[in-house]
């Protein structure tokens, strides 16, 4: 009898280490430490995320400067390959904004005597405005013609070389050479408005020397 009573005992410790047991296992985190991993999570995701972000940022002013020079360098080149072989250069004045400039030259294919005025001759001109954020087109054509200025709405037949320009206190194009066609080209380029804008600043000069010209382009 005594070992029943014995038995039954130890049996009822067991059930009630067993529950002790799942009540342990079902309680799961309390609030405290829920509130504690959560603080350390929302930090590891600040944290890498702030990460993130600077690492787009930096890889963004990245390719705005990389497009910068790009555009800086092909309107340089286009109006140094132009200058080379021009033989009559003008700039009429202003157009719509107080900054706005055209520039219209008459060039003679390299394979030509520039003396020969049956030779090819080609008008090329750049347009810079200030509208659109300031931009500098370029258009190409054959004498007889009379190149105007587009309107900054309405730029059809124009190539856009590249936009984000702005003057730098003086004139976009600028001619300081009477008896040889000759060009100073100044401008800043910001591409992403926020970075400091590249400067450029070059001079270019015809190597065609004086031409009696009688197909000009304006």
């Amino acid at each position: 009898m005594p070992t029943m009573q014995h038995n039954k005992r130890r049996g009822i410790s067991r059930l009630h280490t067993r529950l002790r047991e799942r009540r342990s296992h079902e309680a799961g985190y309390t609030l405290v430490e829920v509130l504690i991993y959560s603080s350390l999570m929302v930090l590891i995701l600040t944290l890498a995320g702030g990460i993130l972000l600077n690492a787009m940022e930096s890889e963004q002013k990245v390719l705005f400067s990389a497009e910068a020079n790009g555009a800086s360098q092909l309107i340089a080149t286009s109006i140094s390959s132009g200058m080379r072989n021009a033989t009559q250069l003008d700039l009429p004045g202003s157009t719509d904004g107080p900054n706005d400039q055209l520039l219209i030259l008459t060039t003679v294919s390299t394979s030509s005597d520039p003396a020969d005025t049956a030779a090819d001759r080609v008008c090329q001109a750049w347009f810079y405005t200030e509208a659109n954020g300031g931009a500098m087109y370029y258009h190409r054509g054959a004498p007889p013609q009379a190149i105007v200025a587009p309107s900054a709405d309405d730029t059809e037949g124009w190539t856009l070389l590249g936009s984000g320009l702005s003057a730098t206190g003086q004139p976009i194009f600028s001619n300081a050479v009477e008896d040889n066609p000759a060009i100073t080209l100044n401008f800043a380029i910001n591409a992403d408005g926020d970075s400091s804008p590249a400067l450029i600043s070059t001079s270019f000069k015809s190597r065609q020397g004086d031409a009696t010209e009688t197909q000009t382009c304006f």
